[in-house]
């Protein structure tokens, strides 16, 4: 059976190359877009401060409040992405705060002190409780309702193209992967020299991030971090 020809090439300068010329650029320009990381990549670094980077064996490491009960607020940062309706957070292990962000208030963040943190009547005060697979409805049902609402008007047609084709690919991380990213945290941290010196976890975008003393940073696919740790771990 004689197969059908392919399509011709758009010409250079058509509306349809140029089209084609923005999706590209909105799925592959940023470091990380609207859209995540850019396809096929499980994983990037960025190089920061060479100063900080030459310096870093030179400065002595400081232990922080957090790092005397690291354990127990990783443990309770798996439980609130776990259990409650909080979908990213991020851990300064300099700072000793923890902010959080919940599909309760999709539009502010709240920041809290680690020590604080590992109290259970502070938990139970602060953070409201919900099946993770609900708060992952959550998550893709306000996308929906935001990408098909009122403001799709706005939208340039590439934008429109690429989030409908988001929607339908994301799917949420697995519950049972939380433990083995925060576990993984924990590695970091505990590294000589080179240490982690704050990280965040998007369950909404998949992607984990970390940052050390040296001032570079990696940002992982969440569903490839806890390897990623492993191949580059002593």
């Amino acid at each position: 059976m004689q197969k059908n020809p392919a399509p011709p090439e758009p010409a250079a300068d058509s509306p349809e190359q140029a089209r084609r010329d923005a999706e590209y650029c909105l799925v592959h320009e940023a470091i990380v877009g609207a859209f995540g990381l850019p396809p096929g990549k499980r994983f990037v670094s960025i190089k920061g401060d060479p100063s900080l980077r030459e310096t870093a064996p030179q400065r002595p490491r400081q232990p922080s409040r957090i790092d005397k009960v690291a354990g127990q607020v990783l443990d309770a940062c798996a439980y609130l992405l776990a259990e409650t309706g909080v979908y990213a957070i991020y851990i300064g292990f300099n700072s000793s705060e923890v902010r959080t962000e919940s599909i309760f208030n999709i539009f502010a963040y709240e920041i809290h002190d680690a020590e604080l943190l590992i109290q259970p009547d502070y938990l139970q005060r602060h953070f409201i409780a919900v099946p993770y697979a609900e708060k992952m409805r959550t998550v893709a049902w306000l996308r929906t309702m935001v990408q098909t609402g009122p403001l799709r008007n706005f939208l340039p047609r590439p934008w429109r193209k690429v989030l409908d084709e988001q929607r339908v690919e994301w799917r949420p991380p697995p519950r049972k992967g939380i433990t083995e990213i925060v576990n993984s945290l924990n590695t970091l941290r505990g590294i000589e020299g080179y240490y982690l010196r704050n990280a965040a976890i998007s369950l909404s975008q998949g992607i984990v991030r970390a940052s050390f003393n040296c001032d570079g940073t990696y940002i992982v696919q969440s569903d490839y971090f806890a390897e990623f740790v492993r191949l580059n771990t002593p």
